[in-house]
């Protein structure tokens, strides 16, 4: 199963709630940090996800956002926990002690691992109901003693800035490899964002599109393309920017028709050439949609 990791913002939930109807129950579930204090779409969006059978697991101690300062009282605010799974950001045993306070029991939770894992945390964990973790974080020795493992990693080549985007980078293999942990019962990543979080972008001089790709010529590895506009060196403009990437993208398509899964997102990202900019939100949230439902059309044919 895949597991990706989403933060609470506005066009990421927007992308879940669009899939929710789309994508089978046992192929993916979501993973959601709120780091918005307004709840209401958050709430939507896992309301959305249940009607269709999606459990999703939502961080109650977030470590970013609205709520990295005071997370007491977050799951009271979240109401009926039967339709998402807690999951709890942990570094140690003490960060374990909010399931007391939300009286909570580690069999009914999930429990995402920050860094790295010691021994007593390991023996803390032996009856949690699942254990997300980066596995290049951590030993393989203490990997081995945990049980209900979902493996995860921070794939995405972030740049600086969009004009540092090359044509292609490497995303991952590990939705080929996780299956070699007999402990692992899924995988996970955070799409074609990054795990370091921040509130909104700078301005956009060059505006890229990011659209994610099974490799069949190398072991069905992940690669993501990156569809960049011209650089006026200024931040103007971004409507005739977000088409010049697009023309790019559509261009490539054309001659590489094969490269690409023709998901729901992929097909409206490419109808919205000769329409109205619709925002760089909006664009994000195809690419999203895209990586999520690329990642689980190939767990399905596997």
């Amino acid at each position: 199963m895949y597991y990706p990791i989403l933060r609470g913002k506005q066009f990421e939930l927007i992308a879940l709630r669009e899939l929710a109807e789309k994508i089978p129950p046992h192929l993916f579930c979501p993973v959601i940090e709120p780091v918005r204090a307004n709840l209401a779409p958050l709430k939507k969006t896992i309301e959305a996800l249940s009607l269709s059978g999606v459990r999703p697991l939502v961080i109650i101690n977030p470590s970013a956002g609205d709520f990295s300062s005071n997370r007491e009282g977050l799951f009271k605010l979240l109401g009926d926990e039967g339709k998402f799974t807690p999951c709890i950001k942990a570094k140690s045993t003490d960060d374990l002690s909010i399931l007391n306070d939300c009286g909570l029991s580690l069999e009914d939770c999930a429990v995402f691992i920050e860094g790295g894992i010691d021994k007593t945390l390991i023996a803390a964990l032996s009856q949690a109901g699942r254990v997300l973790i980066n596995k290049e974080k951590v030993h393989s020795g203490a990997l081995s003693l945990l049980k209900n493992v979902v493996l995860f990693g921070d794939f995405f080549d972030k740049k600086v800035r969009n004009a540092d985007y090359k044509d292609e980078s490497f995303f991952s293999s590990l939705h080929t490899e996780w299956r070699n942990y007999s402990n692992a019962i899924g995988f996970g990543d955070y799409t074609i964002l990054s795990e370091e979080y921040s509130e909104s972008g700078g301005p956009a001089y060059v505006v890229t599109i990011h659209l994610s790709y099974i490799n069949s010529e190398e072991f069905d590895a992940m690669y993501v393309r990156h569809f960049s506009s011209f650089n006026d060196y200024s931040p103007a403009n971004p409507g005739g920017k977000f088409k010049s990437a697009l023309d790019n993208a559509y261009d490539y398509v054309l001659l590489n028709p094969n490269v690409f899964y023709q998901t729901e997102g992929f097909r409206e990202l490419m109808d919205l050439r000769g329409n109205p900019f619709p925002g760089l939100g909006q664009v994000k949230k195809y690419s999203i949609k895209h990586h999520i439902e690329t990642t689980c059309n190939f767990v399905q044919e596997i």
